[in-house]
């Protein structure tokens, strides 16, 4: 080696032209913490510790049975194999594993929750575009119960007496 030239990484790949398509996949080893946000085109597989935002909207995450992520992620498929902590917007599906342990909530069209899996939070599986920036319309004719529409006082139910909700 020369002594001008600095040495190179060899288990990285490195390029200087952003607008290069990469289709690998990139590796948060168990022993690396990221605080901050992740953003890229190619593949992420973390099984390190993450706090930040992940932002993937092209590609898939998955996130190993040794990771650890306290951050939100968007991505086109999201994998959860380890324990995280924040929301989860895929565009085409997120997954659970039986060993994945998520607290926060999940937006994608297809939302997959194996056996032995534990999930804390909201799923809506709406069919929305990840747009930045723009606003979600609000639903017409919200359930009983969510946000947007409380339960009623009283139920008149199809026969029988009606019924009155009582504070406990």
């Amino acid at each position: 080696m020369n002594k001008t030239e600095p040495p190179q990484p060899s288990s990285a790949n490195i390029s200087a032209d952003s607008s290069e398509e990469s289709t690998g996949i990139a590796t948060i080893g168990a022993t690396i913490k990221i605080h901050g946000d992740l953003s890229g085109k190619e593949d992420l597989h973390i099984n390190g510790t993450v706090e930040g935002t992940v932002d993937f909207r092209e590609s898939n995450v998955t996130v190993g049975e040794r990771g650890k992520v306290n951050a939100n992620i968007t991505a086109k498929n999201i994998s959860v194999a380890g324990e995280l902590k924040g929301e989860l917007r895929g565009s085409e599906q997120v997954t659970i594993k039986p060993s994945g342990r998520v607290t926060g909530d999940i937006r994608a069209p297809s939302v997959v929750l194996n056996d032995g899996c534990q999930f804390k939070g909201l799923v809506d599986m709406e069919d929305k575009p990840l747009t930045p920036g723009v606003a979600e319309p609000r639903n017409p004719n919200p359930l009983p119960g969510s946000p947007g529409k409380p339960f009623p006082d009283r139920i008149t139910p199809a026969s029988g007496p009606t019924l009155t909700r009582r504070k406990l």
